[in-house]
C-alpha cells in the first residue's frame, strides 16, 4: 500500500448542512467565522461546505454523524447506489441518508456502534473523528510523544496517533487531545482542509521528516534486505532468531536457532548465519576451534542445512553459488575459509587473518574485503575469488596513514569502500588501484546507504540526523531528521528506512523504531 497521506482513492469530508446557503455567498462573509477563516474559505471554494441560510456557519456546533458520512462520500464522488444493507438497527432502506451510510460501511470507513445502531443524528467525538479520517484516508504512523489523556489502552489510541503523526492534529496546548469531546464544525473543517491541502498543515517542530511506522522490541545484531521484495531480515539477539519483516504488510516470520547466532548474509534466496559453540578468545587456538553456520531458505523461512565447521566463526559473506566465506573469531592470527554450503566441503583455507575481522563481498562477487577490528593502526585487505576459492590477499597500500574505524561498506556500484571514519577508498579489480585513498566525507558516520541510480547517498551517526550527499562530488547537500537515534540506514525500492532507538513518554524501555521516507524521483 502506498504510504502517503493521499492514496490512490482519496477520501475527504464534504460538509452538507441543512438548510443550505446560496452558492453566491463567500465563506469569508460568514458572519460568525473568525478563526480558521482561510481553511473554511478553502472548503467553501471547493464546494465542500455551504453553511446556513442566515449567513452563519455555526463553527462551534458539533457535527452530526450522518453529516460526517455525507461529507466523506460527497468529496469522494462515489455513486451510492446498490450498496448492500449494513443491517443497522436505526437505519432502514428508504430512510434519509441510508444509501450514503450503507456505502460508507461497504468501503470500511464506518462500522456503526457496538449496539448495532448508527445513531445518525448523534454527535461525533474527536476520537471517533480520528478513526473515520484514518480509515478514509488510509493514514498510518505513530506519534511517539502521545497525548496526556490518551493511554496506550484507549480504544482510539492508534487512530489518534496516526492523525497526529501526519500533522493533521496537534492537540491542545496543555498536551491533551480530549478524545471524548464532540468535534466542532470549525475543528472538523481545519482537519479536512489540512488533509486536502498541505499548505494548511501547521508549523510543528515535533513532526520529523520520517514517518515512524513500527516499534519493535528487538536487538538487531545484523540485518539484510531482499533484493526485490519489501522484506527486511533481522538477526535478533533477544530471541536468537532470524526475523523476516515485510515493511509494507507488517507480516513477521521467525526462525529460531539452537546455537547462539552472531552474523548473517543474504545471497540468492538464502540467509547464511554464523552459529557459535564457544566464546571468542584470543587464546582459543586454531586447532581446537569449532562452530557452525546455518542456511535458511527465505521462501519458506525454514532451516535448510546446518554445517559444522572447525573454526570459531565471526563474520560471514556468501555468493550466489552457495559458497560462504568465514573469518575467525578467535586465535589471534587465524584462517579465512570458504565452504560449499551444501556439502560442507572446505574450498579454500588461507592463513594470516586477524581474529574478528569483518568481511564484505564485492557486488561482482569476484573478491572480498576484510577490515580488522582488534589492531591499531587498522588495515583493509582484498582477497580475489576464483570458483569459490580464495586467492592470496593484498594488504592496503597504506599503514596508519588514516584513522580507520572497524567497519567497511562497499557502494552499491562497487566503485568505493566507505569507512565509518569518513575516509573513502577505491574498490578496483586492478591491483594497483585497489584500496587507494580517494577522499574524506565532512563527518564520520555509523551507517550509510546508497541511491546510486539517482546520484546520492545518505549517512547517519547515532543521532537523529540523516545527512544526504551527492555521489559524484561526495559533498553534503541537505539533512533530514528522524524521531530516534539512527542505528542503521537502508534504501530499498525508493524508500529510506531508518532503524532507530527511541523511548516513549513515561517509559524506561528503549524500542527499535522503523522510520521511513518515501523518495519521489521525478
Amino acid at each position: 500500500m502506498p504510504k502517503t497521506i493521499k492514496l490512490l482513492i482519496v477520501l475527504t469530508f464534504a460538509m452538507i448542512m441543512t438548510p443550505v446557503l446560496s452558492h453566491s455567498v463567500n465563506a469569508s462573509t460568514f458572519s460568525d467565522v473568525r478563526l480558521y477563516e482561510k481553511e473554511i474559505s478553502y472548503l467553501y471554494g471547493n464546494g465542500i461546505i455551504k453553511g446556513y441560510s442566515d449567513g452563519t456557519f455555526k463553527p462551534d456546533q458539533p457535527i452530526k454523524r450522518l453529516q460526517a458520512v455525507q461529507m466523506i462520500l460527497k468529496d469522494m464522488g462515489i455513486n451510492t447506489d446498490n450498496a448492500p444493507d449494513p443491517n443497522l438497527k436505526d437505519m432502514k432502506p428508504g430512510d434519509y441518508g441510508f444509501e450514503v451510510v450503507a456505502k460508507a460501511v461497504e468501503l470500511g470507513i464506518i462500522s456503526g456502534k457496538d449496539d448495532g445502531r448508527f445513531d445518525p443524528w448523534g454527535t461525533l467525538t474527536r476520537g471517533q473523528m480520528a478513526k473515520i479520517l484514518v480509515n478514509a484516508y488510509g493514514l498510518y504512523g505513530i506519534y511517539p510523544y502521545g497525548f496526556t489523556d490518551v493511554s496506550d489502552h484507549f480504544w482510539g489510541n492508534e487512530f489518534i496517533s496516526s492523525l497526529a503523526a501526519n500533522n493533521i492534529t496537534t492537540g491542545y496546548p496543555d498536551g491533551s487531545f480530549r478524545p471524548n469531546d464532540s468535534i466542532t464544525r470549525a475543528h472538523f473543517s481545519v482537519f479536512l482542509a489540512r488533509l486536502m491541502e498541505p499548505s494548511f498543515l501547521p508549523d510543528n517542530p515535533k513532526i520529523k521528516d520520517t514517518m515512524l511506522e513500527v516499534l519493535m522490541d528487538i536487538n538487531i545484531m545484523d540485518y539484510d534486505v531482499h533484493p526485490t521484495e519489501p522484506i527486511l531480515y533481522f538477526l535478533d539477539g533477544f530471541s536468537n532468531s532470524v526475523v523476516s519483516f515485510n515493511y509494507q504488510t507488517y507480516e513477521l516470520k521467525e526462525v529460531p536457532f539452537s546455537l547462539p547466532a552472531e552474523r548473517m548474509d543474504y545471497a540468492n534466496g538464502y540467509l547464511y548465519v554464523t552459529l557459535l559453540k564457544g566464546t571468542h578468545s584470543s587464546y582459543w587456538w586454531n586447532e581446537d576451534q569449532t562452530g557452525a553456520f546455518a542456511v535458511v531458505d527465505v521462501n519458506t523461512m525454514k532451516i535448510r542445512n546446518v554445517v559444522h565447521i572447525e573454526v570459531d566463526p565471526f563474520d560471514i559473506a556468501a555468493d550466489d553459488q552457495g559458497v560462504v566465506y568465514i573469518t575467525p573469531g578467535s586465535g589471534q592470527h587465524g584462517n579465512i575459509k570458504s565452504f560449499d554450503s551444501k556439502s560442507g566441503e572446505i574450498l579454500s583455507d588461507l592463513y594470516g587473518v586477524y581474529e574478528r575481522s569483518y568481511i564484505e563481498m564485492h557486488p561482482s562477487q569476484d573478491r572480498v574485503y576484510l577490515i580488522d577490528t582488534t589492531l591499531s593502526p587498522r588495515d583493509i585487505e582484498s582477497y580475489p575469488i576464483q570458483n569459490g576459492k580464495l586467492q592470496a590477499g593484498k594488504d592496503s597500500p597504506y599503514h596508519g596513514d588514516y584513522q580507520i574505524s572497524p567497519d567497511l561498506k562497499i557502494s552499491d556500484d562497487g566503485r568505493y569502500l566507505f569507512n565509518q571514519s569518513g575516509h573513502i577508498f577505491m574498490s578496483s579489480a586492478t591491483p594497483s588501484a585497489d584500496m587507494t585513498y580517494v577522499g574524506k566525507l565532512d563527518r564520520e558516520f555509523s551507517s550509510i546507504t546508497f541511491d546510486i541510480t539517482y546520484g546520492g547517498f545518505y549517512a547517519a551517526n547515532n543521532r537523529s540526523v540523516i545527512q544526504a550527499y551527492d555521489y559524484d562530488t561526495m559533498k553534503a547537500t541537505f539533512q533530514l531528521e528522524s524521531y530516534g537515534n539512527i542505528k542503521h540506514l537502508i534504501i530499498h525500492h525508493d524508500v529510506i528506512i531508518a532503524l532507530t532507538e527511541l523511548k516513549l513518554p513515561n517509559s524506561a524501555k528503549t524500542f527499535i523504531g522503523l522510520e521511513t521516507i518515501y523518495l519521489n524521483h521525478e
